[in-house]
Formats: C-alpha cells, structure tokens, sequence
C-alpha cells in the first residue's frame, strides 16, 4: 500500500531486494546486537534496529527502513523455523550440516524417507541454508516444542 507525503502526494513504496550478502550481514548484525543485549525476551529493542539500520544503510549504500529489516528477518525466521521443525520433528537420523557447502547432506534414502513423510522437504535438498549455526543460536529458542506444540499452520487448521 502507497502512503501520501505531507503534501498529499502518494510515495510509492521502494521495494528492496537482499542478496546473499545482505542476509549475511543482517545475521551479523543481529547476532550482535543480541550478544550486547540488545534483545530482551526474545524482542530486540529500538536501540537495535537503529543500529541494524545505520550498519547495512551504510555498508550497502541503501536507504533501509525498520519496515523492510523486520520483514527480512521474518523471512529469514519462516525460512530457518521450517527447516528446523522439518528435521527436529522426524525420527530420521542421517542429516549432517556440511558448513562448506551450506547444505544439509543425506543419503538418497534418507531423503527420500523424510520427503514422503513431508514433502515440503523436497525444496530443501537443493536449497542453500547459509548461517545455519547463527540461525539456529537467534530462533530456535523461540520455536515451540512438546506433545502440545503446534506450528501456525497447524493452529489455522484448527
């Protein structure tokens, strides 16, 4: 949706696209804004996103707003919770991280079990997951776990 200017006039909202380097960097920046606690319960302060922002504004020389950093992060937090809910929730072992390619390694057969079982899991066979280890440090804490956990889509369903 456009917002209107003071003037009246529509200003159209830019659309910013993120390349690898920029997830890179975001992943950074937010792991250290957390190591310097800028993240109370899981929530990262105002402070934070002011840091985040001036950093990757200035490091690629593009107008960041909160809107689009928050979205970003929401991406990379969907893309990373469907992966690790994936994995976690099968009791197939056979899954290894290799930290040089990016990728999760399995024999075919191993796939192949977990892509029956969900076969959503086929897109992540192929699919670049770069840091992992700090994907993981930031978000799996905040995924719900137990006999009672349940994902959103499965609470929708409900």
């Amino acid at each position: 949706m456009n917002k209107r200017a003071a003037d009246g006039s529509v200003v159209k909202k830019e659309n910013l696209t993120w390349t690898d380097n920029m997830d890179n960097a975001l992943v950074e920046a937010l792991v250290k804004e957390d190591d310097i606690g800028n993240r109370v319960n899981g929530t990262f302060t105002s402070q934070a996103y002011a840091n985040m922002i001036a950093g990757l504004s200035k490091e690629f020389n593009k107008s960041i707003t909160k809107d689009q950093l928050k979205n970003r992060m929401k991406t990379l937090k969907g893309n990373f919770s469907k992966w690790y809910d994936m994995y976690r929730g099968t009791s197939l072992s056979g899954f290894s991280w290799n930290s040089q390619t990016k990728h999760i390694e399995a024999e075919d057969e191993v796939w192949e079990q977990l892509i029956k079982a969900n076969p959503e899991a086929a897109a992540f066979r192929t699919k670049k997951i770069s840091n992992y280890n700090q994907l993981k440090m930031l978000f799996s804490d905040d995924r719900a776990s137990g006999s009672k956990a349940e994902t959103a889509k499965e609470k929708n369903a409900r």
